[in-house]
C-alpha cells in the first residue's frame, strides 16, 4: 500500500517513520521546509516541500492509495480531506482532528472520511484513570468489549506473591489473563509456574463489563479520585477539563499565562486557577499540590516534565504527563512519572487499524518492541490447537468466540469465525 502524509509536524513525521519502518511506500508533504529536510536526513521516504493546496503538489501523489491529513490545524485538514474526495476521488482519508465538533459522525459520515480526533483519545485514558486510580494503562479491544490494562502489584492484593496457576478458581469465575509481567524494568511473558511478586507490573486481559467484579475478586483496593490538578493549560488540557468539571472533582489548575488564568476563572467558577510557573517549588508547596489525588501535566513546554518531578518528590500520588515525543515515554517512566500518555501513538494505533496492517483487525505498543494483535482465524489456523501457534515471541493470549472472551490453554481448538488476541515480543533494533 501506498501512503500519503500530509503534514510532517510531531504526527506526521512519527507516522511517516513507523510506517516506513514495516515496508510502507511513504510520501510526505509539508510547506515548511526546514521540516522537510529533517525527515529527508533521518527517514527513508519521500519528501516534498510543496503545500497541500498547489494542485501540483497532490497531483503528483495521486496514485496514492491512503492519505492521512496530520496537520496541526482542524479546519486545513478537513479542507484538505474535502479536496481529495471532491476532486482526486480518493475513498480513504484518515484526519486528524482536536475539536469535539467536528469529529462528530455526522461529519464523518457527510464527507465520508475517517476522523481521528486525539483530544478525545488521551481523555478516554484519563477517564479509566480516574474511575480506576490503580491503573497505570489501559487500551481497548473489539470495540471496547475488552481491555488491556497494567498496574503495580501490592497486599493485599491477592496477585501479590501468588503463582500464576494458583489463581484458577478466580479466573473460572471472572476470566483473566496476565498478559505480561514487568520486573525491575525487564518484561516476561508469564507461565503457569510464574510468582507474581509485590512491586511488579502486571498486564492484565479482561472483559469490560466484567471489570468491576475482576477487581473486587482480586480483592484490588480502590481510594476514590476526589482532587485534580493542572499543572499548565494547553488545548488538550482545556479539553480535559471541559469534560470533568462539574462531576464533583476539586480541580485546581496552575498557570504562567495572566491571561489564559483569567480566561480560565471566567469559564469555570468553581474552579481553584493560580498564577505561576508550574516549576516554582515554593508555590507547589504552598498550595500543597502534593496532595491531589491526580495531577495532570498537559503543557508542551520544556517543563512539562521538570513539573512531574517536582510534584513527585512532593508526595504527589499519580502524575500524569500529555508528552509529544515517544522517545520520551521510557525516559519518563524512569523518572518516576506514573503515566506519559504520546498521543501520536494513539494516532498511529488509529492508521494501522484502517490500513489492515499485515491482515489484523486491530494492533498497538503495548510497550516498546511489544505489540498486541488481533486476528482473524482462517482456514490455515482452523481446527488446530492453540499450542501448534504460539511460539517464544508469539503468544495466544485469548480467543473471542462470539462475542466471549475464552482464556485458553494449550489444547484449545480453534474454529473458524475466531478471533485471537496475540501478544508479540519484537527484535529490539541493534
Amino acid at each position: 500500500m501506498k501512503i500519503c502524509i500530509i503534514g510532517a509536524g510531531v504526527v506526521g513525521s512519527y507516522l511517516a517513520k513507523k510506517l516506513s519502518q514495516e515496508g510502507y511506500d511513504v510520501a510526505i508533504i509539508d510547506k515548511d521546509r526546514k521540516k522537510i529536510e529533517e525527515i529527508q536526513t533521518h527517514i527513508d521516504v519521500a519528501a516534498f516541500n510543496c503545500d497541500a493546496f498547489d494542485e501540483e503538489c497532490i497531483g503528483q501523489l495521486s496514485e496514492y492509495d491512503l492519505f492521512i491529513v496530520a496537520t496541526n490545524k482542524d479546519e486545513i485538514n478537513l479542507s484538505v480531506a474535502l479536496m481529495l474526495k471532491a476532486i482526486y476521488g480518493k475513498d480513504k482519508v484518515i484526519v486528524r482532528v482536536d475539536k469535539d465538533i467536528l469529529s462528530k459522525k455526522e461529519i464523518e459520515k457527510f464527507l465520508a472520511v475517517e476522523i481521528v480526533n486525539t483530544f478525545n483519545e488521551i481523555f478516554r485514558n484519563i477517564q479509566a484513570f480516574i474511575r480506576y486510580p490503580f491503573i497505570s494503562s489501559i487500551n481497548e479491544l473489539e470495540a471496547g468489549k475488552f481491555v488491556i490494562f497494567s498496574y503495580t502489584v501490592k497486599r493485599p492484593d491477592l496477585l501479590s506473591n501468588t503463582k500464576i496457576s494458583d489463581l484458577k478458581e478466580i479466573r473460572d469465575r471472572v476470566p483473566f489473563t496476565v498478559v505480561l509481567i514487568e520486573r525491575n524494568g525487564k518484561p516476561y511473558i508469564p507461565s503457569g509456574n510464574k510468582v507474581i511478586l509485590e512491586g511488579d507490573t502486571v498486564y492484565i486481559l479482561a472483559e469490560k463489563d466484567r471489570l468491576e467484579k475482576l477487581i473486587k475478586a482480586l480483592n484490588i483496593q480502590i481510594k476514590p479520585v476526589k482532587s485534580v490538578t493542572f499543572l499548565g493549560m494547553s488545548k488538550v488540557g482545556m479539553s480535559i477539563l471541559k469534560k470533568i468539571y462539574g462531576s464533583g472533582l476539586n480541580i485546581k489548575v496552575i498557570e504562567e499565562d495572566i491571561q489564559l488564568c483569567e480566561s480560565i476563572a471566567t469559564q469555570f467558577p468553581e474552579v481553584m486557577v493560580l498564577n505561576g510557573k508550574i516549576t516554582d517549588k515554593h508555590l507547589l508547596e504552598s498550595e500543597q499540590v502534593g496532595g491531589s489525588d491526580i495531577i495532570i501535566s498537559s503543557s508542551y513546554r520544556e517543563d512539562n516534565i521538570l513539573s512531574c518531578i517536582l510534584v513527585k518528590k512532593l508526595g504527589a500520588k499519580k502524575v500524569i504527563a500529555i508528552i509529544e515525543n515517544p522517545e520520551y515515554e521510557e525516559i519518563a517512566q524512569s523518572l518516576g512519572i506514573d503515566i506519559p500518555i504520546v498521543s501520536r501513538k494513539m494516532i498511529a494505533r488509529k492508521v494501522y487499524k484502517r490500513i489492515k496492517h499485515r491482515g489484523f483487525i486491530d494492533i498497538f505498543e503495548l510497550k516498546e518492541n511489544i505489540k498486541i494483535y488481533e486476528l482473524h482465524v482462517g482456514n490455515e489456523m482452523e481446527g488446530k490447537k492453540v499450542s501448534e501457534i504460539s511460539t517464544g515471541r508469539f503468544v495466544i493470549l485469548g480467543v473471542v468466540r462470539e462475542d466471549k472472551m475464552k482464556m485458553v490453554s494449550g489444547e484449545f481448538l480453534l474454529k473458524g469465525g475466531d478471533k485471537l488476541i496475540i501478544l508479540e515480543i519484537e527484535e529490539a533494533e541493534e
